[in-house]
């Protein structure tokens, strides 16, 4: 393949996004507890971590497809593949903005964007959906003390910070103002244009939503659900191992379904924290130092997002464009 300008400049553009993510995640590294299992470390496993992390990248962008193909048949994989690699490295800046950034990425004319957005929210949705019911599982099948555990250090510290004063009002009035800015979007409909579009806009989402409905194979979507977070487990399994730490299968289960509460906090790429919540989950219910805890946390972290930087550089130089 000929490299053109274009190339050039997106592989440019690619490696100094990557370095600043890179500047972003070694402040946040504890050195002192990294260096002390650095040495014995086995890096091969790393890698087997790392590979397990491509490889549920590939799967998310493969079952994001069957989400879009009731919007878009001719959405090819990819393009789905690719546009959720780019995205996925976005959600490592700015918490959220990877969704906008991958839909516009394989909008056309044919597939709305407010319509293939609503097919990110619904993922999104099911993701939250999966996790509920791993940690509802693991909780029920012998782990009583696991309910306990996110009850007192997870649920309990969320809910006294939104229970606030300050913070309560401003989420009630917010909502109060996202229900009143929606009802006079409908009531103006009628009579103004710009709202119109803003309606269509709000129900095309709704309706992309649907494609969870509307999807042609709901087996696959349900198979390749289970694998993803089968590779989260191998994931955190291959980095104990690393570390010469004993860990059972469902140890694995129990911290990545616990590390994944992380990506739904409003901080850039999960950095702090997942961190926070390894090594809090391994000192507390297995008896680990924090420095253990915090050195499996940070090399799982950084070694997946090391694999996210490079998805998101080759999603990028392989995208194809889409025509309406």
């Amino acid at each position: 393949m000929r490299l053109t300008r274009s190339h050039i400049i997106r592989l440019l553009g690619g490696l100094a996004f990557a370095a600043g993510l890179i500047y972003l995640v070694l402040q946040k590294v504890e050195w002192e507890s990294f260096a002390e299992g650095f040495a014995s470390c086995h890096w091969g496993w790393v890698l087997a971590s790392m590979a397990c992390g491509f490889l549920a990248l590939v799967l998310r962008g493969l079952r994001w497809r069957l989400l879009l193909l009731p919007v878009d048949g001719g959405i090819t994989r990819k393009q789905s593949i690719s546009a959720y690699w780019v995205g996925n490295i976005f959600n490592a800046v700015l918490p959220t903005s990877g969704e906008w950034v991958r839909c516009g990425l394989v909008t056309r004319e044919k597939s709305k964007f407010d319509r293939v957005l609503g097919t990110a929210a619904a993922e999104r949705v099911i993701d939250m959906i999966t996790l509920s019911v791993i940690l509802a599982l693991l909780a029920i099948f012998g782990w009583s003390f696991i309910g306990l555990f996110v009850t007192k250090n997870i649920i309990e510290p969320l809910v006294a910070f939104w229970q606030r004063p300050g913070i309560l009002l401003s989420v009630l009035l917010m909502l109060l103002a996202a229900a009143v800015l929606i009802a006079i979007v409908w009531i103006a409909a009628k009579k103004f244009r710009i709202f119109s579009r803003l309606k269509g806009f709000m129900m095309g989402i709704l309706d992309g939503f649907s494609s969870i409905r509307l999807m042609p194979d709901k087996s696959r979507f349900l198979l390749k659900t289970a694998v993803i977070w089968a590779l989260y487990a191998l994931q955190v399994w291959a980095v104990a191992l690393a570390l010469g730490l004993r860990m059972l299968p469902k140890d694995a289960i129990l911290l990545s379904a616990l590390g994944s509460i992380a990506s739904f906090i409003p901080v850039p790429g999960g950095i702090g924290a997942y961190h926070y919540i390894i090594a809090l989950t391994l000192s507390t219910l297995y008896g680990m130092s924090w420095s253990e805890g915090l050195l499996l946390a940070t090399l799982c972290h950084e070694s997946q997002l090391l694999v996210a930087m490079g998805c998101a550089l080759g999603g990028w130089l392989i995208l194809p464009v889409r025509k309406s």
